[in-house]
This record gives structure tokens, sequence and C-alpha cells, in this order.
């Protein structure tokens, strides 16, 4: 049956190959995509598959392509065949009672084709590294592959520690000190532990604080049973705690909701914590209180705007409380959109612990002209 495909293969140029995109099929592997790369032994085939959300990647010689397509044919049984070509698409669909179908149409390739130099994006959690605690708490099957239902949290505390990483890339110390407010079920904490201890061979100590006991004793019990010495987890209000116990060098939160972000961003100001990586959620506090009695109110007259606007405000108004306390800081993208609406993260760094705090007459003016008294103003200014 897909004899006629791959003879037609074989009379192609592969230099006007754009890539082979096979799909509808009724095994496990919905999607299969080829596509030339370069790599530093030469040219090759890159093979992508799609199997139960997860991107499984190899590569095979660039000669070998005609019996690689044939095989993957004949193990998945793929209904749809497409080779997008320089100028040209041909398609090819099987139908249910298994005759070949072909149809060919000119297509437009923008720019030229470009051959990815190399593998894959690498995490630095990659899937199949032995990291067990991650197997208890849930993102990691027994065999170490992701969890369907948690590859976007997969995802979230990836990007969350290459940020990390990419800020200590040159940190020449031996010890590094980290508080995380709202850990939660501590995903984020057991891997930031992991990138650390276990990759740059730092002594890291994190303790995580969360509102839940069940939550506590559950993750202490998991640091526990693999001798993670260096983490512990206590059942703490962030509102109520101000004062480090101990030398803290970074403070992290993922999804703190509504103002326990300003508690922990107050938490670092107060006890001058050089290192800040925040990523807020549900900023509630200032939509509730923000009046639409002004010459902006255009903004705020329809309820979805006006609810991204005060997250944005929220946000901005963190910031510049940040900068007036000597912090250098900057807002990037911390995952797409797609994976989570909630995908700005704060990173911030404290430039000079003795310079006092700048008076900010611009923000003075905002939060006036909004009616709004957000909490880490209420904080500072206490």
């Amino acid at each position: 049956m897909y004899n006629g495909i791959i003879q037609e293969l074989s009379g192609i140029n592969k230099d006007d190959i754009v890539k082979i995109v096979l799909s509808k099929s009724k095994s496990e592997v919905k999607k299969t995509t080829i596509r030339p790369i370069l790599l530093k032994s030469g040219r090759k085939w890159q093979t992508e598959k799609i199997k139960n959300n997860q991107a499984f990647h190899s590569n095979i010689e660039y000669n070998d392509l005609e019996n690689h397509l044939l095989s993957l044919l004949e193990e998945y049984g793929f209904s749809e065949i497409y080779f997008i070509l320089k100028g040209k698409t041909i398609s090819y669909r099987v139908s249910k009672k298994k005759k070949l179908f072909r149809n060919e149409h000119e297509t437009e390739v923008k720019g030229n084709i470009v051959f990815s130099h190399d593998v894959p994006k690498k995490y630095i959690l990659e899937e199949g590294v032995q990291i067990p605690p991650l197997v208890d708490l849930g993102i990691f099957d027994g065999n170490f592959r992701v969890k369907k239902s948690m590859y976007d949290k997969y995802k979230q505390i990836n990007r969350f520690v290459e940020i990390i990483a990419d800020e200590f890339k040159d940190y020449d110390k031996d010890e590094l000190t980290i508080v995380e407010f709202g850990c939660g079920k501590s995903y984020l904490t057991f891997i930031i532990y992991y990138y650390f201890a276990f990759i740059k061979k730092i002594n890291v100590k994190i303790t995580g604080f969360d509102l839940k006991d069940e939550v506590v004793k559950h993750c202490n019990a998991v640091a526990g049973k693999y001798n993670y010495k260096n983490i512990r987890f206590i059942t703490g209000d962030i509102s109520k705690i101000e004062t480090c116990q101990e030398h803290t060098d970074m403070i992290i939160t993922l999804h703190a909701c509504d103002t326990a972000t300003d508690y922990a961003l107050y938490f670092a100001i107060k006890n001058k914590i050089k290192y800040i990586f925040s990523v807020p959620c549900c900023q509630h506090e200032v939509n509730k209180q923000i009046s639409n009695k002004n010459e902006f109110s255009i903004l705020l007259r329809h309820g979805l705007y006006k609810e991204r606007f005060s997250a944005i405000l929220t946000d901005a108004i963190r910031c510049e409380v940040l900068q007036d306390h000597g912090y250098e800081v900057d807002v990037v993208e911390f995952v797409d959109f797609e994976n989570t609406p909630k995908n700005a993260m704060i990173r911030a760094k404290l430039k000079d612990k003795h310079v006092p705090p700048r008076d900010n007459v611009h923000l003075k003016k905002l939060v006036n002209e909004f009616n709004i008294n957000p909490t880490i103003l209420r904080l500072i200014n206490n």
C-alpha cells in the first residue's frame, strides 16, 4: 500500500524537502515529523514522534530516508502523509478500504530553509533523569517519564530553573540559601535543589513555607526519604513572617496567590535579600479597589479589561517599589501564554544595600489617580 509513496520519495531531490508529516494513526503515536538537520557529523534527518502529548526525537542517516519512512508507515499505520517541498506539497490519504489517493498543489516557503544545527532543546530536568522525589510528588511516573496530566507543570518548573540558572552561571560561592513562600507540593523546590546540589555542586539550603500542614508534612517526608538534609518545609503564613532566621540569598515564589506575592517581596526588601524570582498570580486586590471615576475610566469599562489592567498595574507597582529600594528589576515571559496565563516573572537583584529608598512621586500620583492602596505599599509605608 505504501510502496507508491516510497517510490515517489526516491525520485525527489532530498535538498528540496522542507519536512515530511505523518498523521492520523490509530496507534499511540499520533503524529510524526521528519525534517533535515545539520549536525557536526553532517546532514541527517530528525524524527519527532508525538506520543501521549510528549515529543520523542531521534536522528537517522541522510541516505536512509526511504527505509526509515517505510518502517514508520508500516509500524504506525498513518493514513495522511505530506511531503512539503520547496514550491509544492504532495499529500496522500489512505482510505478505510486501504486505497491510496494522491494530491499535489503549489506552496510557497518563505525565506530559506533553516536546518537545526544540533539536537532538540535540552531541559535541565530531562525525562529519564532519576530524580526520585519527583516520582513521589507525581511529576514523573515510575520510569521517570513526565505524566501526561503534569506536562504543563513540568514545563513551568523547567523554565523557572532555566531563568535562575542563567543568573547563576558564573556564581563562584560554595553555599546558597533559598526561601520559597507558598511552596505548595514543592515541585519547584526539589528541582531547584537538584540543580544546585547535583549539577552545580553547591551546598544549597532551601526552606519552603506553606499554609497547609498536611502538604508540609508530606514534603518533609519525601525529603527525609531521600536524605535531602538541606531541604525543610515549615507551616507558616507569609503575612506573619518578617525576619530571616538566617542569612538568605534568594527568595522564590511560583504563583503565590494575590497579596502573598506582596508579603514575599516585602520580606525580601526588609531583609535585603539579593535575588528575587517571583511569578505572581491572582492579582485580585487592586481589581476590587480600583476606581473608574477618572480620566482613564475607558480602561475599566469592561470587566475583562479591568481584570487584566489591574493585574498589570499591580505588578508594575511591585516593580517600582523594588527599584525604589535598590533593586535592578526586569520582567520576563515565564512560559507561553498557552501553558498558563500567569506567565510573567519579576526578576530582581539588589545592587546596593545602603542606598536609602527614593521618594517616587510618579508612583504616588498613580495610586492616587486610581484610588488604590495595594498591600506592598502599605507594608513599606508602615
